[in-house]
């Protein structure tokens, strides 16, 4: 079977995901946090894989993509990303963009439940 670049973006931003919840919940469980570097890192490291994503998906789903397809994904991320989902997969576009929020998002949603049940 062959595994396209799409999905393996997918599962390295889920791997660096579960990594970092597992780094925020071991830290907060000792009532320590996790650097403002990292989180910034983690961000910049999401929004530009979200973009490789949806750059390559772009060319699987057959989707006529301007010249400049990356770099205004890049500065406009929050409009034209899930309108690229929308425009690509209908309704299904809204639950795969929830679904990267959630992977962004996990790591300090995690921190956070681990913070206030246990410490």
């Amino acid at each position: 079977m062959k595994t396209t670049t799409t999905t393996l973006t997918i599962i390295a931003m889920l791997v660096m995901s579960l990594v970092l919840c597992v780094l925020e919940i071991l830290l907060n469980l000792q009532e320590k946090f996790i650097s403002e570097s990292t989180e910034v890192a983690w961000s910049i490291i999401f929004f530009i894989s979200s973009i490789y994503w949806a750059y390559y998906d772009a060319d699987r789903e057959d989707f006529e993509k301007p010249f400049d397809f990356g770099f205004f994904v890049y500065v406009f991320w929050w409009v034209l990303f899930p309108w690229y989902l929308i425009k690509t997969r209908g309704i299904d576009g809204v639950l795969l963009y929830l679904g990267f929020i959630a992977i962004w998002i996990a790591p300090w949603i995690s921190g956070l439940v681990a913070y206030a049940y246990f410490t």
